[in-house]
């Protein structure tokens, strides 16, 4: 399985959570331009470019893959190009503001924060990075980048209630359209990965059994 990391993060934020799921074979890695020294051309990778660096890496494996908010959209990406692969996926509060059913606000939240970030002075050379890289995943966001009818891959998403649910409505309007499962996780905030490993692992084991044959639904 395959663990995708968000914006403004990395893939040893999910340390602790592979440190419980010692026995699967679990992949995490810096997407392109993140991480603390991204090997990186300057240019944001956009969705397609994070989407062939994750099947790169897995190869010909069949996986199952966990995106943690933006990673959630590479997750979503791989499932569609390779179904033949990837047999599950796990999405942890993955906005999709381009959906009209996505809240309003929660849009403009994101829109706000973009608009914040345009507005700093330079800082330091990684600061400036990754303020580029926010802005263009966010700004992405605001398009579809794939065509979310053509998920396949049996699905279950996350989210939880604290201290303000602003993922929660769209993620369970995104469950009921996609006829996914729902893992909600009591006083989980959107760094459930970092701040509730145990909780995160459950949720990720529970969207690798999603992937085996005759798993209950």
């Amino acid at each position: 399985m395959v663990l995708v990391h968000g914006a403004r993060d990395q893939g040893s934020s999910f340390d602790r959570v592979i440190a419980l799921l010692d026995d699967l074979e679990v992949i995490s890695y810096d997407r392109r331009g993140w991480g603390d020294e991204p090997d990186w051309d300057g240019v944001p990778a956009g969705v397609d470019g994070h989407t062939d660096d994750l099947l790169t890496l897995v190869g010909e494996r069949s996986v199952t893959v966990i995106g943690h908010s933006w990673g959630g959209h590479v997750a979503v990406a791989a499932a569609i190009r390779r179904p033949d692969l990837v047999g599950s996926v796990g999405l942890w509060e993955t906005a999709l503001q381009w959906e009209p059913w996505w809240p309003a606000d929660h849009r403009q939240l994101i829109s706000n924060a973009v608009a914040r970030l345009k507005e700093k002075p330079p800082g330091t050379p990684r600061q400036n990075r990754e303020r580029l890289l926010f802005i263009a995943e966010a700004m992405e966001m605001f398009s579809a980048p794939y065509d979310l009818a053509r998920l396949k891959a049996r699905c279950v998403v996350g989210y939880g209630d604290a201290p303000s649910p602003i993922f929660e409505p769209g993620v369970r309007a995104f469950a009921e359209l996609m006829d996914a499962e729902r893992f909600e996780l009591p006083g989980a905030t959107h760094m459930a990965h970092r701040e509730n490993p145990g909780d995160f692992a459950r949720f990720v084991r529970r969207a690798v059994t999603l992937s085996r044959p005759g798993a209950p639904a």
